[in-house]
């Protein structure tokens, strides 16, 4: 078993160092890349809620100024409105623009990812030739040596 694996040139050091390199890369991609856009996108969901419950803030406000004053009821209603408006207006803005980047984002990953996944094909592809022109070599020195 040992020959047939020296004969095909595979190396289990090189594979574990591969796999370990392949762990380490991925930890880093996670570290630095995953997690800071997780709590990007956490910290611009809050400030949608903020809005959000700010809009509601505001439509309370509204109703208890409807039990105290008639009179103050349309100026009160007609802001409220206008200040829901700005705030789906800007909510809807904030949510396309992160949507955009956050879009953007996984596919400047998914290209970084397919680009690094080539060239590990075409090392693999080098290497496998490279390999296959040594058994090549070593097969025509056996059959020299017997005839």
């Amino acid at each position: 078993m040992e020959q047939l694996i020296t004969a095909f040139g595979i190396d289990v050091k090189l594979i574990i160092i591969q796999i370990l390199n392949f762990g380490i890369l991925l930890g880093l991609l996670g570290y630095f890349l995953y997690k800071p856009i997780l709590s990007m996108l956490a910290t611009r969901e809050e400030k949608i809620a903020q809005g959000m419950k700010d809009a509601e803030d505001a439509a309370q406000a509204k109703a208890s100024a409807d039990e105290e004053k008639k009179g103050i009821l349309s100026a009160a209603h007609k802001d409220a409105e206008e200040v829901g408006a700005k705030a789906k207006t800007y909510a809807d803005e904030k949510a396309t623009v992160i949507a955009a980047d956050a879009q953007t984002k996984a596919e400047s990953i998914i290209k970084n990812a397919e680009a690094k996944s080539e060239d590990i094909k075409e090392q693999a592809r080098k290497d496998s030739e490279a390999e296959i022109a040594k058994l090549a070599v070593l097969a025509a020195e056996k059959v020299l040596k017997t005839n």
